[in-house]
């Protein structure tokens, strides 16, 4: 299993509308890609000074698959969270292998 994982820090004022943001439209554009079989969402557990951080896990059997996202799809998508959230929204690319 492969795992295609972003990372966001975002700006405490705008939380809320973010996390709309990404259940109603970015994670949907995503998955509408046809590059992955599942998905998990999460809010890391992070201390009062921190600013709220999740990852969204993106998982495929399909190694292909993974590279076309990262390749072709991705960076559009990427380009839409930049343009609706700019510096308000740090966020970090990884992909992985499950390995147990």
């Amino acid at each position: 299993m492969h795992v295609f994982n972003i990372s966001f820090q975002i700006a405490p004022t705008l939380q809320a509308q973010w996390l709309e943001w990404m259940k109603n439209k970015f994670i949907p554009m995503i998955i509408a890609t046809d590059c992955f079989k599942d998905h998990q969402f999460y809010a890391l557990d992070v201390t009062s000074d921190q600013a709220p951080t999740y990852t969204l896990q993106l998982f495929t059997t399909n190694p292909e698959k993974l590279v076309q996202y990262r390749d072709t799809l991705a960076p559009a998508l990427m380009d839409e969270l930049l343009k609706t959230w700019g510096d308000q929204c740090f966020h970090f690319i990884t992909t992985m292998q499950i390995v147990n």
